[in-house]
This record gives C-alpha cells, structure tokens and sequence, in this order.
C-alpha cells in the first residue's frame, strides 16, 4: 500500500473560509471537507495520467488495476490533511512496453526514462492462462514462474508523481474552496 499525505493545504483559502464562516457553527470544517473531497476525487482521476508518463503503461491499465482512499483529518486547532491511499496487486510485465519475438527475444522498458533491455531467459507463451512473460526456475519445462513489474500504488510512491499528485490537490483545493464557502453560506447540501 502507498500513501501521498499532503499538509497546509491553502492556506491563503483557509484564512477566508475562516474569516467568512467564523460565525457560521461548523461551516470552516464542512467547506474544507468539502473542498478536500473534490480536490481528492480530482487527484484519483488524475494518478493514470501521472503514472503513465513516468512508466510505460496506459492510464486504462493502470486504473484497472489500482484502488484509492482518501481519508480527510482535522483537529480542533483548525490544522487539516488528506491521505491518499493507493493498494494494487503487481502487473504483469506484459502490461509494460514489452517486445517478443517467435525466435524468444523479450524486450522490455518500464519506465519511461529508462533503457529497453533484453531478458535473456525469459520467454513470452500462454501458460495458465493470458499470454504472459515466465522463466524457467530449473532445466526442465516446469516449474516457471512469471515475470511482474511494480504494482501501481509502488509506481505512485515515485517523486515526479508524487509532486504532481500534491500539486493537483492544491490546485484543486483552491479553485473548489470559494464554491464550498457559498455552498455553506447558503446552506446547501451537507448535514447542519
């Protein structure tokens, strides 16, 4: 499991909500809550996008294969932090940027920035099922075990996508964060 936990979420934005919904019993909490949600809503859609330019994956296959939580915390003191969670099983080599030829040659490049390099005992066939990428454990046709990459939440603890995830949560935060104090000011959705 991977977790991005970002902290001092616009401040700028909170001393207003603070400010405008001072009177308001509970309204600074519900429109920053509110502002976190769509902020990390926004973040999830966008881990794909982030992950697959710095590994040779589609966003697609990336999203299939990962979960997302956030949890949002306060305390009393007015401090507030979201925790993105990401938990997924390793993905199959496959998935990747891989090349393989009749002849057994297996090409493969997994991130982005990185060289393609040639697995030399590793072979491409459909043996449990889907076609996949095994190696031979002995000098016998079996056992074989199958070839993976990183699973998508280790793929989300690299730092350019770390950046990127807590930069799209700012950003996010900030532009949602005017809409949650009229939505609390007018008094709508939400529990009173």
């Amino acid at each position: 499991m991977s977790f991005v936990h970002i902290d001092q979420i616009g401040e700028v934005s909170l001393e207003r909500a603070n400010k405008v919904l001072a009177v308001v019993p509970g309204g600074i909490w519900k429109a920053v809550h509110g502002a976190l949600e769509r902020a990390g809503e926004t973040a999830k859609t966008r881990a794909g996008q982030f992950a697959a330019a710095e590994y040779t994956i589609n966003k697609g296959d990336f999203m299939k294969n990962v979960s997302m939580k956030s949890r949002i915390t306060g305390d009393s003191g007015g401090a507030v932090s979201m925790t993105l969670s990401y938990a997924g099983n390793v993905l199959p080599l496959l998935t990747f940027n891989t090349r393989f030829s009749r002849g057994g040659l297996l090409q493969t490049q997994v991130k982005r920035h990185g060289v393609t390099e040639t697995l030399q005992h590793v072979f491409a066939e459909r043996v449990f099922g889907p076609i996949a990428a095994f190696e031979r454990l002995g000098t016998s046709r079996f056992p074989v075990e199958q070839k993976y990459g990183p699973s998508a939440s280790h793929m989300l603890e690299n730092e350019a996508v770390i950046e990127q995830m807590d930069k799209t949560v700012r950003e996010a935060f900030d532009k949602r964060i005017e809409a949650e104090i009229n939505r609390v000011l007018n008094g709508w959705g939400g529990k009173s």
